[in-house]
């Protein structure tokens, strides 16, 4: 019996599958655990997000940045662009089925010793903090999808406060766990900066901030390629790219070891 962490899917199906044979999978007794993205770009979202809701059993994912894109089309019809990856999941017959459990996920998987994340953890915040806000924030959105998706979108507050309406605490939240990368010292997210590392002075990964140094949980997440297959002491980067050419990766939670096609 084995938990694995699987790093961005965006619709490979086919190499997805063949991970899984790499690990020799079994879904009556192994766990996956997806870091977000399930869909978009790889051709066969639709697939993967059948496959991933026929085995929930045995499968979980929190929610990335992709996936609610997806969600945010799909209840906000007039928004519609011609992603044809997204328009052949829609006009499939289990549409409503596969979508309402997908906006069902959470934005993070506690594992005990791992926390799964699709992003990341804003540094300024606690372990137990980021938990409540991230319910908190999935309660909303799951019951009013429409209102929160109308919402959701937008670069701003850039940086954290509790005295934030609740509509920017909530859109904040997003962006830190499924779309941040780079943070300023003085806790500003940076959403120009998407590379492995920045030349920009007091800009710096949000894993490599003292916040982060000291947890009692190893933090696992995906969204970032560029940096690529990351581990330290702290945390995981499990996105090696496979979507632009690079590999579908995963790990083994009880004693991370790394498994990639």
């Amino acid at each position: 019996m084995a938990t694995y962490a699987v790093g961005d899917v965006q619709g490979c199906f086919e190499p997805l599958m063949q991970l899984l044979d790499r690990i020799a999978f079994d879904p009556q007794v192994d766990r996956l655990l997806f870091c977000g993205d399930l869909v978009n770009r790889g051709g066969r979202s639709l697939d993967v997000l059948r496959w991933v809701y026929a085995h929930q059993h045995c499968c979980d994912t929190v929610l990335g940045n992709h996936d609610l894109s997806m969600l945010s089309k799909y209840h906000k019809p007039h928004k519609r662009i011609s992603n044809k990856e997204f328009k052949v999941l829609f006009n499939a017959p289990d549409a409503r089925l596969l979508l309402d459990w997908l906006l069902s996920r959470p934005l993070y998987l506690d594992c005990g010793d791992h926390l799964i994340i699709h992003a990341g953890l804003y540094p300024w915040w606690r372990i137990e903090d980021f938990k409540t806000l991230a319910d908190r924030t999935a309660a909303i959105m799951q019951q009013d999808p429409a209102a929160f998706f109308q919402t959701m979108y937008g670069n701003t507050p850039k940086k954290w406060s509790l005295d934030l309406p609740l509509v920017e605490q909530t859109r904040f939240v997003i962006n830190a766990s499924t779309r941040m990368r780079f943070v300023k010292t003085d806790g500003a997210l940076n959403f120009s900066q998407n590379g492995r590392v920045t030349t920009l002075k007091k800009l710096q990964p949000w894993f490599q901030y003292e916040g982060i140094q000291n947890l009692n949980q190893h933090l696992v997440f995906g969204h970032w390629s560029a940096l690529g297959l990351y581990q330290d002491a702290q945390v995981t980067c499990l996105d090696s790219g496979k979507v632009w050419g690079g590999q579908l990766t995963a790990m083994r939670l009880s004693d991370r070891q790394i498994f990639s096609c």
